[in-house]
């Protein structure tokens, strides 16, 4: 009976745990994507692999899994210089990523990775 009791104690822990944390705001959503795009920017890794970050094309969700973390998607434009015009040589991938969160400020990329759609 008392392992009945702490089991049902458990889960109602883990059923609640999702409640704990605050929501994120969509201004700190903001901030967040745009640490991550001026990181994706300033990465020499990623400008020879993905090209330049043109733009950010629409913000697919945000929230907080963690306490003190902020997860944003965002999807996002890329082209690759070289003499193609126009919509032509340009690639769209969805950005994941991670970012700190410090006293309501946003602070440094804690992961990063883009799914790369089909295209160029």
């Amino acid at each position: 009976m008392q392992a009945i009791k702490l089991l049902a104690l458990f889960a109602l822990f883990a059923v609640c745990d999702c409640y704990l944390f605050a929501a994120v705001s969509q201004s700190t959503a903001k901030l967040a994507v745009q640490a991550v795009a001026k990181r994706i920017k300033s990465d020499r890794a990623a400008k020879s692999d993905l090209g330049n970050l043109l733009r950010i094309n629409q913000v697919l969700g945000y929230g907080s899994p963690k306490p003190k973390l902020v997860a944003v998607r965002f999807e996002a434009t890329f082209k690759k210089n070289g003499g193609i015009t126009g919509d032509r040589g340009e690639m769209r991938g969805q950005v994941k990523a991670s970012v700190e969160e410090k006293e309501g400020k946003i602070g440094k990329v804690v992961s990063c990775s883009v799914f790369r759609d089909l295209g160029w």
